[in-house]
């Protein structure tokens, strides 16, 4: 009996000791199987949270591209409102003063980051039309070369700014009691970083200003 009692405290360390050493063995196999579990689940995430974030990279650059050339066509029309009024009916002034909102459209261009201009309209605005479109409507193919069938300037881009390349308005009102408005459309191609959602992408802009009115002074003989 007295030999049992002194075994016990033995039996009881070499219990513990089989316990711990069972216990230190099954441990790693959890950690494995945890480890195991984390790298599935980031397997499945990560492409999801790639696609998610190259998705926002593309639309911000797209949306940058988008608010250049709608900003370029409002310094465009900003200007024409004052220097396509005083162009009168000459020829020559007009062609300068449309001359004149290219270049300053041009000047805007220059942000453009991942896209390229293509061109711009510089318009009489159809009074019916409810958007500020040209009679005939805006452009629907990958330049500028349809719609806008009246009173309407079409340049193209060069590679550096933007050239004339045909049209005109020649009978602007800024005298009458209904002046005529002067709209200014611009379009660009946005090439996407990833192709991820594609090759390009156009986007344009345009802004409807009207015509500031002349000095009575200088609108004598005028039908208005």
């Amino acid at each position: 009996m007295e030999r049992q009692c002194r075994m016990g405290p033995v039996l009881r360390a070499l219990d513990k000791r089989s316990t711990s050493w069972r216990s230190l063995h099954a441990r790693p196999a959890r950690q494995r199987g945890q480890q195991g579990a984390v790298l599935v689940e980031a397997a499945l995430v990560l492409p999801i949270m790639i696609l998610v974030v190259m998705g926002i990279i593309e639309f911000g650059f797209a949306f940058a591209s988008s608010t250049t050339t709608t900003g370029s066509s409002r310094s465009g029309a900003r200007l024409g409102a004052a220097a396509y009024a005083t162009s009168g009916t000459i020829e020559s002034n007009q062609r300068a003063a449309a001359d004149q909102i290219a270049d300053t459209v041009s000047a805007d261009l220059v942000g453009l980051t991942s896209a390229e201009p293509v061109g711009m309209l510089i318009y009489r605005a159809d009074k019916t039309s409810t958007d500020g479109a040209p009679v005939g409507g805006f452009p629907t193919d990958d330049g500028v070369a349809s719609g806008c069938s009246t009173d309407c300037f079409r340049y193209t881009w060069d590679g550096t700014k933007m050239a004339y390349d045909s049209g005109g308005w020649p009978d602007p009102d800024a005298c009458g009691l209904e002046l005529d408005s002067i709209g200014v459309y611009v379009k660009a191609r946005h090439d996407y970083i990833t192709g991820m959602v594609g090759d390009h992408v156009y986007v344009d802009g345009e802004t409807v200003m009207r015509l500031e009115p002349l000095p009575s002074d200088q609108c004598s003989g005028s039908s208005g």
